[in-house]
């Protein structure tokens, strides 16, 4: 798929159309939840908005599915996943910042998280259990 925020977009509907049924509602919930998030962070940040393509594979295996989603975008700062501070539970509403909540939502949802820069390529990995 190419990276833009349109064909994200419609790579999200085509996945729900494709799943519609087989999963149970809150699992594809979450997937498409992490998905979206995951992909608007590729054509934000690994392209910086400048356009290239991403590969996304879901397959399913015995009670969960394992995504793969590959980009040929500038690397993870620091080579790692990020791993943003919890905020802190006493902050009021309006004291929260605006943004920053995704990796935090992404580490909540999704399961064996792993990354990796092989050969100019971005490679994350995950899992969502089905049970």
């Amino acid at each position: 798929m190419q990276a833009d925020a349109l064909s994200v977009r419609h790579a999200l509907r085509v996945m729900q159309l494709r799943l519609a049924g087989t999963l149970p509602e809150a699992v594809a919930g979450t997937l498409e939840l992490v998905l979206a998030e995951v992909l608007n962070n590729i054509v934000e940040h690994a392209y910086r908005g400048e356009g290239g393509s991403i590969e996304l594979c879901i397959s399913a295996r015995p009670g969960a599915l394992v995504c793969r989603v590959a980009d040929q975008g500038v690397p993870m700062p620091g080579g790692e996943l990020p791993d943003p501070p919890r905020p802190d539970p006493a902050l009021a509403i309006e004291d929260l910042p605006e943004g920053g909540f995704g990796w935090m939502m992404i580490r909540e949802l999704a399961q064996d998280l792993q990354y990796r820069r092989d050969a100019g390529r971005n490679e994350l990995r995950f899992r969502l259990s089905l049970g």
